[in-house]
């Protein structure tokens, strides 16, 4: 399902009519897919075109090449995500969480004409610091959907789920075990995920009005106090930075009516 798009990623339409209203993309993050958008399409959809992507290696998309594994996988996703918006209308607001953040950055930085505004939920780009292939961090993750691969049916899988994640809602449990299941292994075990580029080069340099919601646990979030202090050093005027009392890194899913009211009162600034 590509939607007219040349691209063989799989992508869907939802919410507005394209053209109708203005267009939203959505990045989901590292085991994530499109399909775990539900709390998003059910605000947005009637006030947005909402075009949601399943990045490589996720979902119903295409399994990363031994070729495109030995290059890196992050900078494939920039490729394929800039490939879409640049067959758009008008630049969209670009959405991403997590890798998909990582990602949306990146291609926002790199090709400013494609965005219209950036919303980052608890983005996840390498660190100045941070191995660009890491086979110890390759390991947590498949370890991490481990559970979701064994689960008997789906009716078990959204039994573990509730466990796992007892205050999300329910829409969002199913679909993201269902995920984890579609994930491309290989590129799991390779342990190479993100772009190439380092947050600091990349807050420095987006040009989009950037705005970075995040989770008040410190033990659960990308955008640590350490990174919120470097983006203020930085001192970029297009990007903010919000913290959501009470979630960690999946703030829709964990605060969702402070997550929107947040992306909400910037969007009506920029978008």
């Amino acid at each position: 399902m590509t939607h007219g798009f040349h691209t063989d990623l799989h992508v869907r339409r939802s919410g507005r009519p394209a053209g109708d209203a203005p267009t939203m993309v959505l990045l989901h993050g590292l085991t994530g897919s499109g399909s775990g958008w539900p709390g998003a399409e059910r605000h947005w959809g009637s006030t947005y075109s909402l075009l949601i992507i399943d990045q490589r290696g996720h979902g119903h998309s295409p399994r990363f090449t031994r070729a495109q594994l030995d290059t890196h996988p992050g900078e494939v996703m920039v490729d394929d995500a800039a490939g879409i918006l640049a067959q758009l209308a008008e630049p969209p607001v670009l959405v991403g969480h997590s890798l998909g953040g990582a990602v949306a950055l990146t291609v926002a930085t790199r090709r400013p004409e494609l965005v219209r505004a950036l919303v980052l939920e608890d983005p996840a780009p390498l660190g100045p610091d941070d191995r660009q292939r890491d086979p110890a961090l390759a390991q947590d993750f498949l370890a991490g959907v481990q559970e979701s691969l064994e689960a008997r049916d789906e009716e078990h899988l959204l039994h573990l789920r509730r466990e796992k994640h007892p205050s999300w809602l329910e829409d969002e449990l199913l679909v993201s075990g269902l995920a984890e299941q579609q994930m491309d292994l290989a590129y799991l075990a390779h342990g190479d995920f993100k772009p190439t580029t380092r947050w600091p080069d990349l807050f420095s340099d987006v040009a989009a009005p950037t705005l970075v919601v995040s989770g008040d646990d410190p033990a659960g979030v990308c955008i640590t106090e350490t990174v919120e202090r470097g983006i203020a050093e930085i001192g970029n005027p297009l990007v903010r930075v919000v913290r959501v009392p009470g979630s960690a890194h999946c703030i829709r899913r964990e605060q969702p009516s402070a997550f929107y009211a947040a992306v909400d009162s910037f969007l009506a600034e920029h978008a």
